[in-house]
């Protein structure tokens, strides 16, 4: 009974040191570190020398101002980048090194010229991503908005396939950002059908989810019917859950083929199910065809924020 109360008070005690402690100092802290690490790297090591006495306001001017000379070579030659990056990608998965099972006996002269490049684009993002925070006043706005998140989940990937190897190849979602060829370009007509699209998507979330909830139910109970006509005599339905995948393959009109039933109830209940499939499809399209066109005939009384936009006011940035 001792060791028991000692392992019990051991317990407690940990348990207080770790619940006393302040994290979110610790996490401002790891932050302000890893800042002026990347800091010392990028403004001491890597940047040439002509562009490490760049203010704050003239590094916000080149990255979010795209109608400045220096700010569009940059985003094109950000562009350029991606999609540099992306090919490489392709070309790494056709080669085998993106795979899991690759192991150190396999490793090539091409294997290491891949993973140099790819970890070259990515500590160029990572940069990039860091400067944008870097140079503005309220950096947490940016990190937030629209274009942060896809920014930041340009990058997240590769890190996390150190540990996680197979997530290396959602790395593609740097892809995301060529969408800032519509404001890099001032492609604004382009830019606003999207926006038009998004705020109909939204205006039909909750009819869709509704919508979805209803589905869900069906499915459980027209899979639950399915088990129970062929359990007894069809091994394929070998429990309920194969029942709601076959319902959800049937009413959506996918019909793969590796479950189907045999006897003649299961195959009725199969014939109402397709046909109703058809029916079910037409619901969410018509819901965000409604929408669409309730968009378009909303009257602009206001302006509205857009969310592609992606601009930043002037003084949003830092000026020193």
């Amino acid at each position: 009974m001792k060791l028991v109360d000692k392992i019990v008070d051991a317990f407690w005690r940990a348990r207080k040191w770790f619940s006393e402690r302040d994290y979110r100092g610790m996490s401002n802290r790891f932050v302000h570190f890893v800042g002026a690490v990347m800091h010392k790297v990028l403004f001491g090591w890597l940047m040439p020398k002509r562009y490490r006495s760049l203010t704050k306001k003239q590094i916000f001017e080149i990255i979010f101002k795209s109608d400045t000379p220096a700010g569009k070579r940059f985003d094109v030659w950000l562009l350029v980048l991606i999609v540099a990056n992306i090919a490489l990608l392709l070309v790494d998965s056709l080669t085998g090194t993106t795979s899991t099972m690759t192991s150190r006996a396999h490793l090539s002269i091409s294997y290491i010229i891949f993973k140099v490049l790819e970890w070259g684009f990515t500590l160029l993002f990572t940069f990039e991503y860091y400067l944008r925070i870097y140079c503005l006043k309220h950096p947490r706005k940016y990190i937030l908005s629209f274009w942060g998140v896809i920014d930041f989940l340009s990058i997240f990937p590769a890190y996390l396939s150190i540990f996680v190897p197979a997530t290396q190849a959602l790395t593609v979602l740097r892809l995301l950002r060529v969408m800032r060829i519509f404001r890099i370009f001032r492609l604004e007509r382009f830019q606003m059908e999207a926006f038009h699209l998004l705020n109909a998507l939204r205006n039909s979330v909750v009819k869709i989810v509704i919508f979805m909830m209803f589905m869900l139910v069906a499915a459980v109970i027209l899979g639950t019917l399915m088990y129970s006509f062929e359990s007894e005599v069809n091994p394929v339905f070998k429990s309920i859950p194969t029942g709601i995948y076959w319902a959800v393959v049937t009413i959506t009109t996918v019909g793969y083929g590796d479950v189907a039933p045999v006897t003649t109830g299961g195959r009725f209940l199969a014939v109402i199910v397709m046909l109703l499939g058809y029916s079910i499809i037409a619901v969410p399209t018509g819901v965000v065809a409604g929408e669409t066109i309730q968009e378009y005939k909303r009257p602009r009384t206001r302006k509205r924020k857009n969310p592609l936009q992606g601009e930043y006011e002037e003084d949003e940035a830092i000026k020193n």
